[in-house]
């Protein structure tokens, strides 16, 4: 790839990054271990994001799947008052083996104060300590709890929309198809930003932008915490398998332009057009992998979310 295709900012993280690494001051993060990895990605996230904004309310929430809880948290923006709302379950990237509510906090706070709707943030458990199905069950569970509002928090069960970016776009994606399988909840649109939707596969994208954020040996180290082999043939890991994808909910699909996960997510934004569902596709040139939380450094950050935020306020618009 000639580094004159990234955008100028996009470009200075990447050199940065690169540098690091050369010198030794920065590992990349298949060369530690989970724990580690976590807190070096939290720890970046901190520097790569803008400031948390101040909203209206913030709630930790404890959601019961199975037998265990796991952690969410629920967010309101200051505009919004004591409406009810629309309900964004969100999920967060970081290959099913790093993330956490507070490596999205700035990016879900952002969107309450730009949108009309709330967002409850899933902290689904994380691989290799929980491996595959156990994310997807847990955040099936977690979608289902939440429209059954027990809680009784001022959103609308009627109004679910599903995001998430990456590794949390896969899990939406999936959920999306389950909901339609079970025909509950009622999926009111997917927000897939620059998702996993077919582990394993080889399209140029990977080859092209190798390196550029992800590389091939990292998103082997997250594929082989996450699955076995037996897993890769299973569409709740890869959706792009699935065999029957009409009447699926609408989708808003956005990619990186130098994303090694570009190509994919345009073949599933394809695929879901071929059976006849309403797709936007919605690439940002010159963009790498996981700029939505970049904000303090990337200007199309502050684009991608007031993008979301209007297609999610439009969706609901009578």
């Amino acid at each position: 790839m000639k580094k004159n295709e990234l955008h100028p900012e996009a470009l200075k993280i990447i050199n940065e990054i690169q540098v690091a690494e050369k010198n030794g001051k920065r590992l990349p993060l298949y060369k530690l271990n989970p724990k580690e990895a976590r807190k070096a990605y939290l720890d970046a996230r901190a520097s790569l994001s803008p400031p948390a904004p101040d909203i209206q309310k913030v709630l930790n929430l404890k959601i019961p799947v199975g037998n265990k809880f796991i952690k969410a948290r629920y967010y309101r923006g200051f505009e919004s008052k004591n409406k009810i709302l629309p309900i964004i379950i969100f999920f967060h990237g970081g290959g099913w083996v790093i993330g956490d509510l507070d490596t999205h906090d700035v990016i879900c706070r952002q969107l309450v104060n730009k949108g009309d709707f709330d967002i409850i943030s899933i902290d689904y458990s994380l691989a290799p300590e929980n491996k595959f199905p156990n994310a997807i069950k847990e955040s099936i569970k977690a979608i289902d709890f939440i429209a059954k509002n027990p809680l009784s928090l001022p959103y609308d069960t009627s109004k679910i929309v599903l995001c998430g970016d990456s590794a949390g776009g896969n899990i939406a994606t999936v959920c999306s198809i389950n909901a339609k399988i079970k025909k509950t909840p009622i999926i009111s649109l997917q927000v897939l930003i620059y998702p996993a939707v077919h582990i394993g596969s080889k399209y140029p994208s990977k080859q092209k932008y190798d390196g550029i954020i992800l590389s091939g040996k990292l998103m082997n180290w997250f594929e082989s915490k996450y699955l076995q082999n037996k897993d890769l043939k299973d569409w709740r890991a890869s959706p792009i398998l699935y065999e029957n994808l009409k009447n699926c909910p609408p989708a808003l699909i956005i990619l990186a332009g130098c994303d090694p996960l570009r190509d994919e997510g345009e073949a599933y934004s394809k695929a879901l057009k071929d059976a006849g569902n309403k797709v936007e596709l919605v690439e940002f040139k010159g963009q790498i992998h996981g700029f939505l939380t970049m904000g303090a450094r990337i200007s199309d950050t502050a684009k991608l979310i007031d993008l979301v935020a209007k297609k999610v306020n439009s969706c609901f618009k009578k």
